[in-house]
């Protein structure tokens, strides 16, 4: 108790001590407010992404690039990598379904494929990422899509469903309204060759909060994707559905967002080739509700259920069972864009950790300055019987009191300036920043974990902040000590 009552005298009698504290706690505030908007993000990016096109775990094919709903992550690849797919997926998925100890984890499953596509209405294109999903599931099953006209395709029908902002923008190129049951001519290329398939729009829907990630998806119906891609079912005739036209067409033209001018006429003959070719016979192709060609499945989880330890039981369960796969998170699944808000907060972070380090390293100096100013003091007290246990709590504890109550500030300071963050109602209009955000208005949202990240800080340089100090007041001999009060 003496120890204590003489630890917080020192302190209190110090005038630098309130500099000290304050310069600390507006560090440690900054970082508290900083991480609730950045939870607040991460919140809003989970409900957008989760419930819009990623669920909460993905079970995607092992393979030697980084692998997202997208596709390949890789920056620059060159040219499109080749998808691979969830082999075996009917056990894989029978697994996910039934086995007793994760059947009653997952709040829904859905296969899915993934292809990239030039949408071609009237000579215009524009680029797309296809979805191949069996539509009536994935839209009960994704919560953040509102269907607003039409009708979800249904099993073994052929369709695309097209997002709101895609048909402003098709509508837009075209000068005139996208209707319910026009064909969209879909395009694909290979080397020398293209194949094209023909879809009418059987919905148009929006998603809860857009941004371009989600703008460039189309929901497209499973055995169209497949033929697009040429993906051959095992249980399919092996004859190959893919069209190949000897025609000069590169990548950079099937993925071209420039638009024709009006009032180009299209070669009678090609046109006509071109609604052959889409709308050949596919009566071979298997019902998608029974392939087993898919490139990933989508679970979603149950509010109590700890979406971690799940992923890294299935993952065992996997390598178990030698199953080429692997489950992750819904960051991992919705590719760079997310990362991109990860990077931000990582960067942010250190950012204000330097600036701790620069606090640090003047509560460091000015408990240095400190010992030496007390070294006739420490001196006597070494000189009468002071263990040196005493000295060297006397130090921790000053730097605890300065640090603790650094803490306690940036604490109350740091919830305020949250509160008043997220009552602000902040509007982000600009689209990237919404999209970074995951919503259009800025939140911030207080966590417990907030809340212990900035006490752990604030411990670490109380445990740390003490050590040099201590040194400098035991290394002076105490006769010596005593005479410098003289």
């Amino acid at each position: 108790m003496f120890v204590f009552k003489f630890a917080l005298k020192n302190v209190t009698a110090r005038k630098s001590s309130l500099v000290i504290i304050l310069f600390m706690a507006f560090a440690l505030s900054l970082l508290f407010v900083a991480n609730a908007i950045f939870d607040g993000t991460d919140s809003g990016l989970k409900t957008t992404y989760a419930q819009s096109f990623t669920g909460d775990i993905v079970i995607r094919p092992v393979s030697n690039f980084p692998l997202s709903l997208f596709g390949d992550e890789t920056p620059v690849t060159g040219e499109l990598s080749i998808i691979p797919q969830v082999i075996p997926y009917s056990d894989i998925y029978n697994f996910l379904c039934n086995d007793k100890d994760l059947g009653s984890d997952f709040s829904f499953v859905t296969p899915q494929l993934t292809g990239m596509a030039a949408m071609n209405i009237d000579g215009h294109k524009k680029a797309a990422v296809l979805f191949g999903v069996n539509a009536q599931e994935y839209i009960n099953a994704m919560k953040g899509i509102e269907i607003i006209e039409g009708n979800a395709y249904q099993s073994g029908e052929k369709g695309i469903m097209i997002n709101e902002a895609m048909k402003a923008s098709l509508e837009s190129s075209l000068e005139q309204d996208l209707q319910l049951g026009d064909s969209i001519q879909l395009i694909t290329t290979s080397a020398s060759s293209f194949t094209i398939r023909s879809v009418p729009i059987t919905a148009f829907y929006r998603y809860k909060v857009q941004n371009s990630t989600l703008d460039r998806i189309a929901l497209t119906d499973p055995s169209t994707v497949r033929d697009l891609m040429n993906l051959q079912d095992y249980a399919e005739s092996s004859e190959s559905q893919e069209t190949i036209m000897e025609e000069d067409m590169s990548l950079d033209d099937l993925f071209s967002d420039v638009q024709d001018e009006a009032g180009t006429e299209t070669d009678g003959t090609y046109s006509t080739l071109l609604d052959d070719i889409a709308n050949a016979s596919t009566e071979n192709s298997l019902d998608s509700a029974n392939s087993t060609v898919w490139n990933f499945i989508l679970c979603g989880t149950k509010d109590n259920i700890r979406t971690k330890k799940l992923i890294k039981d299935l993952n065992n369960a996997f390598s178990q069972k030698g199953w080429a796969v692997q489950a992750i998170n819904w960051r991992s699944a919705a590719g760079g864009t997310v990362a991109l808000t990860f990077y931000l907060r990582t960067i942010f972070n250190i950012g204000i950790i330097l600036i701790l380090l620069t606090g640090f390293i003047v509560v460091n100096n000015t408990l240095v300055i400190s010992a030496l100013g007390r070294v006739g003091e420490t001196g006597t007290l070494r000189a009468i019987g002071a263990e040196r246990t005493f000295v060297a709590s006397q130090f921790f504890l000053e730097t605890f009191f300065l640090t603790a109550s650094a803490g306690l500030l940036a604490t109350v300071l740091g919830t305020l300036g949250a509160t008043i963050v997220q009552g602000a109602n902040i509007e982000l209009n600009n689209e990237y920043l919404s999209q970074l955000f995951g919503d259009t208005t800025l939140t911030a949202v207080v966590t417990g974990k907030n809340i212990a990240r900035l006490w752990l800080i604030t411990v670490a340089l109380s445990a740390i902040g003490w050590i040099y100090p201590a040194r400098v007041a035991l290394s002076t001999n105490p006769i010596e000590a005593m005479r410098s009060m003289n």
